[in-house]
């Protein structure tokens, strides 16, 4: 007959297995807690308001507001004379107790004349327009009442393209004191082997203001804030390889309701033949409100 002998735990072995059985005790209790289970409600409130969520105006909703042509729920088609309207950027945001929802557009020009009369060059920019919604409707069908349109806030782009949507950075704001939204729009591009990234800029002025100078939505200007020029240099061999990257920022400026802009760059930069060097806080690049001309310009 074969003993099986019952193994001796040593003191340090015998204290390790009570701990642990301690712990998962005390584990298996903490989960079927009270404070435990009250934590999922709440967790499962949060999931039921996100997902409950207001959705804003869709694309076919803001361009049939700012254009009257219904495109079937199409972000680009033609409107009048063979100008073509393209959805650009929605934006909601909160002004002084009013959530609201802009939705940006641009076109192209009106085509009259003969083939090849009005081909693009760089001079050729879009039109700006958007259309603007409160969360203030009735009822729960149809949260977002219209407040209103502006078929021109201004032109911007080249070639008859506008500044594309840079999706992978968020937009920037500031709320000026007299109620005004200052909005950046992250924007991107690619010329002659270069890419680049930078701003949009707008500012929503829901009043009061006058009628006639002021509108509700105006574009203000465009802001550069880094390059890559990777796909031209050729690893150096065409020249310097360099690229850079900025950070945007508001801050008050003086007496102006108007922020100054910031840029702090970084990354590397040409300065002369064969030559590079490092970006630094002595770069930084200041813009302000010029409002004679109604844009931003470096100072």
């Amino acid at each position: 007959m074969k003993t099986i002998r019952k193994a001796r735990l040593t003191p340090r072995a015998a204290l390790l297995r009570t701990t642990m059985a301690g712990l998962a005790a005390s584990a298996l209790a903490a989960a079927f807690s009270p404070a435990a289970q009250a934590l999922k409600p709440a967790s499962d409130a949060k999931q039921q308001a996100t997902a409950t969520a207001v959705a804003p105006p869709d694309v076919r909703t803001v361009m049939q507001s700012i254009y009257q042509v219904d495109g079937q729920g199409k972000d680009s088609y033609e409107v009048a004379n063979g100008s073509v309207a393209t959805y650009w950027y929605g934006h909601a945001f909160e002004l002084n107790g009013t959530r609201y929802f802009t939705g940006f557009t641009w076109d192209t020009r009106e085509r009259y004349g003969k083939p090849g009369e009005d081909d693009a060059g760089p001079d050729t920019q879009v039109n700006l327009a958007e259309a603007t919604y409160t969360l203030t409707g009735s009822t729960p069908d149809k949260p977002w009442q219209f407040r209103g349109m502006t078929n021109t806030i201004g032109n911007f782009g080249a070639y008859e393209k506008p500044e594309f949507v840079d999706p992978k950075r968020k937009p920037v704001e500031y709320r000026t004191p007299a109620g005004k939204l200052v909005l950046a729009v992250p924007t991107d591009g690619f010329d002659n082997g270069t890419s680049f990234t930078g701003y949009a800029l707008f500012v929503f002025n829901p009043g009061p203001r006058d009628e006639v100078k002021d509108k509700v939505w105006t574009y203000v200007g465009s802001v550069n804030t880094g390059s890559d020029n990777s796909a031209a240099c050729a690893d150096g061999d065409v020249m310097p390889c360099v690229s850079s990257q900025g950070e945007l920022s508001f801050a008050a400026h003086g007496g102006s309701d108007m922020p100054r802009i910031s840029i702090k760059v970084s990354g590397t930069t040409i300065t002369g033949p064969g030559k590079t060097r490092q970006l630094g806080a002595a770069d930084t690049v200041t813009y302000h409100y010029d409002a004679a001309g109604k844009k931003y310009a470096s100072q």
